[in-house]
């Protein structure tokens, strides 16, 4: 490991314990906010508010625990593209929709391709 490396990770290690010691400075309160999906009030706990600042997340969150977990679920739960593997021929199962620009590969193909490299 390089000397600019070691300062890289020390500077690194100090951000983030100012930053933990800026969590455990600040005080949160539990706060009521609105689901974008269904309208309905809910609340941002002083907890929930602590550990996203300990994560570094910035954004608040937009769903209720309903609406978040039907998100989670349905996103779980959605057919797979088929498409023609570039490669062999065979069916590839794909989590997205394929641009006819790009090549998909079959697991197996697609498997192969990566070792390779």
């Amino acid at each position: 490991m390089t000397l600019e490396s070691q300062q890289e990770q020390v500077h690194l290690l100090d951000v983030g314990q100012k930053n933990q010691n800026e969590v455990e400075k600040m005080q949160f309160d539990d706060r009521t906010l609105q689901c974008k999906d269904c309208g309905a009030d809910f609340v941002f706990t002083a907890g929930e508010q602590e550990f996203y600042a300990e994560k570094g997340f910035v954004n608040e969150p937009q769903r209720c625990k309903v609406c978040r977990d039907a998100k989670k679920s349905s996103m779980r739960n959605r057919e797979p593209f088929i498409a023609v593997c570039a490669e062999c021929g065979g069916e590839a199962k794909l989590p997205f929709k394929p641009r006819d620009e790009r090549p998909v590969y079959c697991s197996e193909c697609f498997a192969n391709k990566r070792d390779s490299v």
